[in-house]
Protein backbone atom coordinates (compact mmCIF):
# COMPACT_ATOMS: atom_id res chain seq x y z
CA UNK A 1 0.00 0.00 0.00
CA UNK A 2 1.40 3.60 -0.59
CA UNK A 3 0.85 6.87 1.17
CA UNK A 4 0.45 9.99 -0.70
CA UNK A 5 1.80 12.72 0.98
CA UNK A 6 0.16 16.73 -0.09
CA UNK A 7 2.76 18.65 -1.00
CA UNK A 8 1.77 21.56 0.49
CA UNK A 9 1.60 21.27 3.63
CA UNK A 10 -1.11 22.16 6.43
CA UNK A 11 -0.58 25.95 6.76
CA UNK A 12 -1.57 26.78 10.77
CA UNK A 13 -4.78 28.67 11.73
CA UNK A 14 -4.04 32.64 11.48
CA UNK A 15 -4.82 34.23 14.89
CA UNK A 16 -6.56 37.71 13.72
CA UNK A 17 -5.25 40.87 15.91
CA UNK A 18 -7.62 44.03 15.60
CA UNK A 19 -5.96 47.54 14.58
CA UNK A 20 -5.59 49.85 17.35
CA UNK A 21 -8.69 52.37 17.25
CA UNK A 22 -7.59 55.61 15.57
CA UNK A 23 -7.09 59.11 17.52
CA UNK A 24 -9.59 61.33 17.25
CA UNK A 25 -6.89 63.87 16.68
CA UNK A 26 -3.41 64.43 17.58
CA UNK A 27 -3.28 67.68 19.62
CA UNK A 28 -0.81 66.88 22.98
CA UNK A 29 0.25 63.69 21.56
CA UNK A 30 3.25 61.95 20.84
CA UNK A 31 3.93 60.27 17.89
CA UNK A 32 7.11 58.00 16.95
CA UNK A 33 8.29 58.33 13.57
CA UNK A 34 10.53 54.76 13.22
CA UNK A 35 13.01 54.30 10.78
CA UNK A 36 14.05 51.31 9.78
CA UNK A 37 17.17 52.11 8.53
CA UNK A 38 16.60 50.96 4.67
CA UNK A 39 19.11 52.53 2.15
CA UNK A 40 17.95 55.97 2.14
CA UNK A 41 14.89 56.15 3.75
CA UNK A 42 16.69 58.18 6.41
CA UNK A 43 15.97 61.37 4.19
CA UNK A 44 12.97 60.37 4.00
CA UNK A 45 11.71 60.06 7.94
CA UNK A 46 13.59 63.30 8.59
CA UNK A 47 11.87 65.58 6.18
CA UNK A 48 8.44 63.80 7.28
CA UNK A 49 9.34 64.29 10.55
CA UNK A 50 10.10 68.09 9.54
CA UNK A 51 6.81 68.39 7.23
CA UNK A 52 4.49 66.70 10.23
CA UNK A 53 6.52 69.14 13.23
CA UNK A 54 5.14 72.16 10.74
CA UNK A 55 1.82 71.06 10.01
CA UNK A 56 0.85 69.48 13.52
CA UNK A 57 2.46 72.33 16.02
CA UNK A 58 0.54 70.83 19.19
CA UNK A 59 2.05 67.15 18.64
CA UNK A 60 5.50 66.28 19.76
CA UNK A 61 7.17 63.93 17.04
CA UNK A 62 10.33 61.66 17.80
CA UNK A 63 12.29 60.26 15.17
CA UNK A 64 13.87 57.16 16.18
CA UNK A 65 15.91 54.62 14.36
CA UNK A 66 15.30 50.43 14.76
CA UNK A 67 17.99 48.61 15.90
CA UNK A 68 18.94 45.31 13.75
CA UNK A 69 17.51 44.92 10.20
CA UNK A 70 13.86 45.39 9.10
CA UNK A 71 13.16 41.82 10.03
CA UNK A 72 14.61 42.05 13.51
CA UNK A 73 12.71 42.83 17.35
CA UNK A 74 13.60 45.82 18.92
CA UNK A 75 11.79 45.38 21.74
CA UNK A 76 13.46 48.21 23.72
CA UNK A 77 11.68 51.01 21.12
CA UNK A 78 8.70 49.01 21.53
CA UNK A 79 8.29 48.95 24.80
CA UNK A 80 9.28 52.89 25.05
CA UNK A 81 6.79 53.42 22.20
CA UNK A 82 4.66 51.45 24.35
CA UNK A 83 4.98 53.54 27.41
CA UNK A 84 5.24 56.87 25.64
CA UNK A 85 3.73 57.35 22.83
CA UNK A 86 0.27 57.47 21.29
CA UNK A 87 1.00 56.49 18.01
CA UNK A 88 3.51 55.44 15.40
CA UNK A 89 4.61 56.18 11.66
CA UNK A 90 6.55 53.50 10.41
CA UNK A 91 9.20 54.37 7.36
CA UNK A 92 10.24 50.99 6.00
CA UNK A 93 11.52 51.82 2.64
CA UNK A 94 10.76 51.92 -0.52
Amino acid sequence: MNTVINPRGQLPVKQQIAMAPRLDNLDGKTIYIVDVRWPYTHQFSQEMYNVLSGRYPKTTFLLRDKSGSYGEDDPGLWAEIQEKGDGVVMAVGH
